[in-house]
Order: C-alpha cells, then sequence, then structure tokens
C-alpha cells in the first residue's frame, strides 16, 4: 500500500476532517477590499510613507493580453490580435515604463533592493522584442536589482520566434515559465490553449541549446476528456525534457466561462471527480514519475531538481517582503495595505499618462494580527512554520499566537509539531488549503459584501471561498476528526511528511 493509499484507509475508517474540501492552489489575504474614492496618487501619499528607506523587494509586471481565452480561464486579459492595428501593445508600455518610472521616484523603491522580478499576465511573452527589451531596460535601470536576483518571463511557447530567442538568451532574464498544460493536441484542443502541442518541446530545447536551462513548466490534470493514459504520456515527454522545475494544477470550471456553459449545455463532458480513483491515480503519478527523474516537491505541488526552486515564491510567501505589482488586474502588499489596479487597460493608460496611479481596491490597513495570518497561509505552502523565523518576522512566539489553531489541527491529525516547527502532515499536505483556511481572521468569514466590490483574477475566487460561513470549508471549532473518544489516534510518525 502506497502513502497516498494509507491516508486514504485511515479518511475512509475515521473520516474526513473538513465538511468540504477546497481545491484552490494558494490563497489571497485578506480578500476582502474595497473602492477608493480619490486618485491612486492621492491616497499612497497620504496613507503610506514613500520617503523612507527602501527594504528588500519583489517586482510583479503584468502584461495584460492574450491571443485567445482559454476556455475555463478566471484570469483577466484583454484580447490583443496579431496585427495590433490600433496599437495597443506601444501604448501600454509606453503608459508602463512611465508607470515604473513614477514609482522609482520615491525612496522606497529607489533605495529598496529588488529580490525578484516577474513578468506575468496575461501572457508576458506576447510583447514584441524590442517592447520586452524595453521594459526590462527600464527595470535595470531604475531600481537596484540584486546581483542574484531571478527575471523571469511568464508566457506561451508560440510567441517565441529567433529574433525573441536570441534577446532573452543575451537579456537579464535568466527564467522561463511556459503554460504547457499538455503536450497532447486533443487536449489543447478541448481547453483553447493558443499553442500547438510540438511548440513547447521545440522551444524548450532551443533555449537549453543556447544555455537557458531554468525554465519551469505548468501541466495541468483532470482536463474534460484527460484520461490517465494520456497523462502519463504527459508525463513521460516531461521527463525526457529534462527541465528543473515544473508544476501541476487540478484543472478547474470557473463559473460564466466558455467552459462552464459548454458543460452546462452538455456539450461537453465535466471533468471527473477530483476525489475520484481516476484523478488520485493521476496525482500517484506525478509523484512517482517526480521521485524517479529526481524532482522534489518542495512546495505544494511544485517540483524542482536542486537549486531551482522559485524564488519569486520564496521572497513573496517563505520571507515575506514587499510586493510591488504594475500593470492591470495586479496587486502590491506593502506598509500593512494590500491594493489592487483594476482591468481596464485603456483607463490605465490614460491614467499612467496622466501622471497618476491607478489604485481601484485597498484593504483596510491590516493589523499586527492579521499581518502574522498572513505570513503564515503563505508559509504553509512550504508545509511548515520555523518558529525562530516566525518569531524574527513579529517579534511574538507562533504556538502563543495561534495555540487554538494548532490544537485544532493536532487533533485532526493534520500537523505535528517539535520545539522548532510545526509541519503538515501526509494527510495534512492532501487537505492543505483547509488547513490554510484554519488561520483564516473569524472577521472575514461570511464576507458577501465583498461579492460586489470590484474583483478580478483569483481574487474574486477568494472572495467567493470567503463569503461562506467559516463551518461551510471547516466544520465547528470543537470538532475532531475521530467521530467518538474510542476511536485509536493515528500517530503522527505513521503519517509521513510529503517532503
Amino acid at each position: 500500500m502506497t502513502a497516498l493509499e494509507s491516508v486514504d484507509a485511515d479518511s475512509a475508517k475515521f473520516g474526513d476532517p473538513y465538511p468540504n474540501k477546497c481545491y484552490l492552489p494558494f490563497i489571497l489575504y485578506p480578500p476582502g477590499m474595497h473602492r477608493i474614492p480619490e486618485s491612486g496618487k492621492e491616497w499612497l501619499e497620504s496613507h503610506v510613507d514613500l520617503q523612507q528607506q527602501g527594504d528588500d523587494f519583489t517586482l510583479y509586471i503584468g502584461i495584460p493580453f492574450c491571443r485567445t481565452r482559454c476556455k475555463s480561464c478566471p484570469y483577466f486579459a484583454s484580447l490583443l490580435s496579431e496585427n495590433d492595428s490600433r496599437g495597443r501593445e506601444e501604448l501600454y508600455v509606453e503608459a508602463l515604463v512611465k508607470d515604473l518610472q513614477r514609482w522609482a521616484s520615491y525612496p522606497k523603491f529607489a533605495t529598496g533592493l529588488l529580490r525578484n522580478v516577474y513578468i506575468g499576465g496575461g501572457t508576458g511573452s506576447i510583447l514584441k522584442t524590442r517592447n520586452l527589451k524595453r521594459i526590462v531596460d527600464t527595470v535595470t535601470d531604475l531600481f537596484r536589482l540584486a546581483d542574484d536576483a531571478e527575471f523571469t518571463l511568464e508566457g506561451n511557447a508560440r510567441d517565441y520566434d529567433e529574433e525573441k530567442i536570441e534577446y532573452v538568451v543575451s537579456s537579464r532574464i535568466n527564467r522561463l515559465s511556459l503554460g504547457v498544460q499538455s503536450f497532447q493536441p486533443e487536449i489543447l484542443g478541448v481547453i483553447g490553449s493558443p499553442h500547438a502541442a510540438e511548440d513547447s518541446a521545440r522551444v524548450i530545447k532551443e533555449f537549453q541549446s543556447r544555455g537557458l536551462k531554468n525554465i519551469q513548466l505548468d501541466l495541468m490534470y483532470n482536463m474534460p476528456g484527460h484520461t490517465l493514459d494520456i497523462w502519463k504520456r504527459d508525463l513521460e515527454t516531461l521527463s525526457g525534457l529534462d527541465v528543473p522545475h515544473f508544476t501541476i494544477y487540478l484543472y478547474r470550471i470557473h463559473k460564466e466561462t466558455i467552459q462552464a456553459k459548454l458543460i452546462n449545455k452538455g456539450k461537453l463532458d465535466k471533468p471527473k471527480d477530483p476525489e475520484g480513483p481516476m484523478v488520485k491515480a493521476m496525482y500517484r503519478e506525478a509523484l512517482e514519475i517526480a521521485e524517479a527523474a529526481g524532482y522534489k516537491m518542495y512546495m505544494v505541488d511544485h517540483f524542482c531538481k536542486e537549486g531551482y526552486e522559485n524564488q519569486y515564491n520564496y521572497w513573496n510567501w517563505k520571507v515575506y517582503v514587499d510586493t510591488l505589482a504594475v500593470g492591470p488586474g495586479s496587486y502590491s502588499y506593502f506598509d500593512g495595505y494590500r491594493f489592487g489596479t483594476e482591468t481596464d487597460v485603456e483607463k490605465y493608460v490614460e491614467t499612467s499618462n496622466n501622471g497618476d496611479f491607478l489604485i481601484s481596491t485597498i484593504t483596510d490597513e491590516l493589523s499586527p494580527r492579521v499581518q502574522r495570518e498572513r505570513y503564515v497561509i503563505f508559509a504553509l505552502l512550504y508545509y511548515e512554520i520555523e518558529y525562530s523565523f516566525y518569531r524574527s518576522k513579529f517579534g511574538t512566539e507562533f504556538r502563543e499566537d495561534f495555540a487554538d489553531e494548532i490544537d485544532r489541527l493536532l487533533r485532526k491529525g493534520l500537523i505535528e509539531v517539535d520545539d522548532e516547527k510545526m509541519k503538515l502532515t501526509k494527510l495534512g499536505l492532501i487537505w492543505h488549503t483547509n488547513v490554510i483556511l484554519e488561520f483564516f481572521n473569524p472577521a472575514f468569514w461570511g464576507d458577501t459584501d465583498s461579492l460586489t466590490e470590484p474583483n478580478w483574477s483569483l481574487n474574486g475566487v477568494m472572495v467567493e471561498v470567503g463569503a461562506h460561513p467559516r463551518s461551510h470549508w471547516l466544520g465547528e471549532k470543537n470538532e475532531t476528526f475521530f467521530p467518538s473518544p474510542d476511536a485509536p489516534a493515528i500517530a503522527t510518525q505513521e503519517i509521513a511528511h510529503y517532503a
């Protein structure tokens, strides 16, 4: 019996630890945001000390364009045609450069050390080579970029012609992230992916032959029409490409998307039950192939070879530094506020050209308690909380701050604790998103008001999670994993940790 099968057997014997399983791959916290009446610049200069000496931070640059919209994509994207007859790309890049220059005019970001840059989207790679170069040059000219900073370009293989490949390998960009999803043409057609199956392998080999080897791939499983045999072929292709990092995502059908409408009309089969035998077999297959090929799952559903961990996630979620995010549909976090830029590309261009920031929604200022919750929620994507690091960040003791949450998780067999850390058990990893939700502030449950506020990307999905009462996801606070006091406990050492 495999480790996953043993946990399944325990769940069948004693019951599941929670009434409903949350399948989100990560959490945006706190989810609830509200509009600001004043201009972005006015709000910033009245709420944040932008004249302070800077510290470590990361930079996210959103490129809000796609060639096509994947059929179940919940993210914001503006469709950009190949010919771009209105010159929207040029107008956007010009506005983005002005936005970056404006942020860099404040000492907080001019003197801070930029630890990581991530060009995402939309589709980061969609830009013409000259525009991509302009953005990279602007970042390196304006900010103090750390010598060892990882600089990622996210996108699709179809965007890389010879000119762009040559530029990227000679530039400050040192990591690529490719949304492969699948290597099988029949599956890409079902999900509406913009690239052809052979594009990904071709582009990966082109970059590797030129010396750029830090490449990460996204794969999805349990798509409509997906079978275990097709998934095995994807994993075998992945193994043969020798990329150092990949992620797997459970395919999700999001409301109001093309895919959801096709399923509702009976024109497309629904994905299989994620708790059913086929999907669990898919997950086991990924774990086994990854282990055999020398990958380690170092954070939830992220696999890498030694030395190739995702540094953007590391700085944002594990070290927990400030995040400056520019571009429509992006979210920043610093000085105790989380704030977002709405998705209207034309409005963004106009606002930037007028010398202002398009800041559309903010959270209330995070209390010290909520900031600690936010850190724990992110750090648990790495399976554990180190007490000494937590103490160095907040000056308090994790086990005292979250004694109730720790007690509940111990009773359910989801964590184990020692003198140095709290970490997820194997069962805890299987239910990791629910475990993370245990650290939500009580004030954020049942927040139906935020459903009417502007939300985009996964923030809208997060607001939907928080609109439920706590009991929907987590049950009652005094519930235990085992149905009666006579039921035997599962020794924590018998529920092995994934890592």
